[in-house]
């Protein structure tokens, strides 16, 4: 039967390590731990699960470290995995099951590495089930496809200093490649504090240093763009994502970024222009239709918004943003009950996200207000609606509604600011057009 060796690479992972030997420490033949220089008892705990332990010298580069540790291994099959990953028990078994068949007929595994936080604004933001105990409380995860289980002895080898990958130089040996769902799930993809500032900084350097060496490909210069994004120079990241696209035109990661730094701007149609070359050329990801969708509300196309985003909906229930936005554009148009029902549901789909849970809440408070103020309660409908719009400040309707009612109370320079801020968001919103037409007839 083929053994199966897990292959890492560490450095003070004490806090970490042993959860991740231990979900892997019944399907494991052998650990091979190779170690950058660790000062506390990362060592130690490494040793007792068995792990042989290498001192690998740090030079800078990620990929010939790993392949120091690859060299060492004596399994028919290598599993590579981090200290801040682990494994679920249903996983491990089939990361097993797999090698046992000698990869029937495969010679690598992609499979998908869940990096969890609660950012749904990320491209490939996926929601967890709610309740699972392997989310430890987060709401989702970024889902990157990655190949971690390859075969030993055929010549695969990683590349590449920094956001290191094997998948290169496996196709070029002519390796088949199986993807297999399986989640590796990741904990540490969004710390935080002095360490990770550090961190993200050395990143940013190695990842500048990769496309001076490989200045035509376009995964380094995407690589650097989002390591420009996470340390704030949106600047450098426009820059690189838009050399990534020179180089690589369909370049998803890339116009994805490019479009997300262009949409943060205000540049609405630039971005559009970016994400409809993607969808011409048949890229229909849901990122992609959502943003697009998010857009045509944006600029009145509400019949277009509404379709958009409706089908990503359908297709993926816990697609938060394509909720929210669908939500707004329901709004919009006047379907009230249907935005409410979106974000209920969406409450549901993915209970730890915040952000659903204010937008209902203000969804309430708007409907409040709007009844009181119909029953002549002026001063509650203020009320309501001031507390709705500290809840959803991006909310045409709620901005509208303050509009009427400080008009209502003789305060005309706060009723122009909330229907400026209406139109803002909405350019073009026929009540807010009306009403502020109005108050400039009577001025």
């Amino acid at each position: 039967m083929p053994n199966l060796s897990v292959v890492m690479i560490v450095k003070n992972e004490a806090a970490c390590l042993g959860r991740c030997l231990a979900s892997v420490r019944d399907i494991a033949d052998e650990f091979v731990v190779g170690d950058t220089g660790s000062t506390d008892a990362t060592r130690a705990i490494a040793a007792e699960f068995g792990a042989r332990v290498l001192d690998v010298p740090w030079r800078d580069d990620f990929a010939w470290a790993r392949n120091r540790v690859l060299a060492a291994a004596s399994g028919d099959w290598l599993l590579h995995l981090d200290a801040d990953e682990e494994l679920a028990p249903e996983a491990a078994r089939r990361i097993r099951a797999v090698v046992n068949a000698d990869g029937a007929g495969a010679d690598a595994i992609e499979v998908t590495l869940a990096n969890y936080c609660d950012d749904p604004r990320s491209w490939r933001w996926v929601a967890a089930p709610p309740g699972d105990p392997m989310a430890r409380g987060r709401a989702g995860y970024v889902a990157a496809p990655l190949l971690r289980l390859f075969r030993n002895g055929r010549g695969f080898e990683y590349r590449e200093p920094v956001h290191e990958n094997i998948t290169e130089s496996v196709l070029e040996r002519g390796g088949v490649i199986r993807p297999e769902p399986i989640l590796i799930h990741h904990y540490g993809y969004q710390s935080v504090g002095a360490r990770s500032e550090a961190k993200n900084a050395f990143y940013l350097e190695l990842t500048r240093k990769k496309t001076r060496a490989r200045p035509d490909d376009p995964k380094a210069w995407h690589d650097y763009a989002e390591q420009a994004l996470v340390c704030g120079d949106t600047a450098a990241a426009g820059s690189a994502s838009r050399r990534a696209l020179e180089l690589a035109p369909l370049h998803v990661g890339a116009a994805t970024t490019l479009a997300n730094i262009l949409l943060n701007r205000g540049a609405l149609d630039d971005a559009e222009a970016v994400l409809l070359r993607l969808e011409g050329a048949g890229l229909t990801l849901p990122h992609v239709v959502t943003a697009l969708g998010a857009i045509a509300c944006r600029r009145g196309r509400l019949d277009e918004a509404h379709r958009r985003l409706e089908t990503v909906v359908a297709a993926v229930p816990g697609a938060v943003m394509a909720r929210l936005y669908l939500a707004r554009t329901c709004d919009r148009l006047g379907e009230f009950r249907a935005a409410r029902a979106l974000l209920e549901e969406g409450c549901v789909f993915t209970p730890a996200i915040d952000e659903l849970r204010r937008r209902l809440e203000a969804h309430r408070l708007r409907e409040a207000g709007e009844q009181a103020f119909a029953a002549g309660d002026v001063a509650g409908a203020a009320r309501e609606l001031v507390a709705a719009v500290k809840l959803d400040p991006d909310d045409p309707l709620i901005h509208n509604g303050l509009g009427v009612v400080s008009h209502a109370l003789g305060q005309t320079g706060r009723a122009r600011t909330s229907f400026e801020r209406a139109l803002k968001l909405a350019p073009g919103m026929p009540d807010a057009l009306e009403n502020l037409g109005a108050l400039d007839g009577a001025g």
